[in-house]
């Protein structure tokens, strides 16, 4: 029977017994734009990608996977929009067949989902390589300037004495 696998962020060096580290690489990656010919969706997953997490941890030598990734995503989509217009073609005999189209979205997808997995997008791509989602602890006032457009939240509300433990 095989030897059952340590967590993810619990493993330890055997040298000296410090636990094994992944630190990212000194040399941030900057933004850049994606390809010129990508679709709207394309490019809408692709700025997406650098407002979230993962992008934190892009090297420069994961920047071709990105580029595979939103290559992959805009071929997946220009397919699959095109085969969803016309689900059935006459076959090379004159009998219904499914269109080819479909195949290459298929085969597409499946380069997008491996790059996923590098890149850690998604939630449990992202856990795997150990990318926490941590939630963030807000204050009552932030939350309320976030929702009204404020500079600063009112002081003088009620509901914030109450809170704060100054309700008399």
């Amino acid at each position: 029977m095989a030897r059952p696998r340590k967590l993810a962020g619990t493993a330890v060096d055997k040298r000296n017994g410090q636990r094994a580290d992944v630190g990212v690489s000194g040399a941030a990656v900057e933004r850049f734009d994606p390809p010129a010919a990508i679709s709207g969706p394309a490019r809408a997953a692709y700025e997406d990608f650098w407002s979230d997490r993962p992008a934190l941890l892009l090297t420069p030598s994961s920047r071709v996977v990105l580029l595979r990734w939103i290559d992959a995503l805009d071929r997946y989509l220009r397919a699959s929009a095109a085969a969803d217009a016309e689900p059935l073609v006459t076959g090379s005999t004159g009998q219904q067949v499914l269109n080819p189209l479909y195949k290459l979205a298929e085969s597409a997808r499946g380069v997008m989902e491996s790059c996923e997995r590098q890149l850690g997008i998604g939630g449990l791509n992202a856990a795997a390589l150990g990318i926490a989602a941590i939630t963030e602890r807000r204050s009552l006032q932030q939350l309320n300037a976030e929702f009204t457009g404020a500079a600063e939240a009112p002081t003088d509300d009620p509901r914030l004495r109450l809170i704060e433990g100054e309700a008399t």
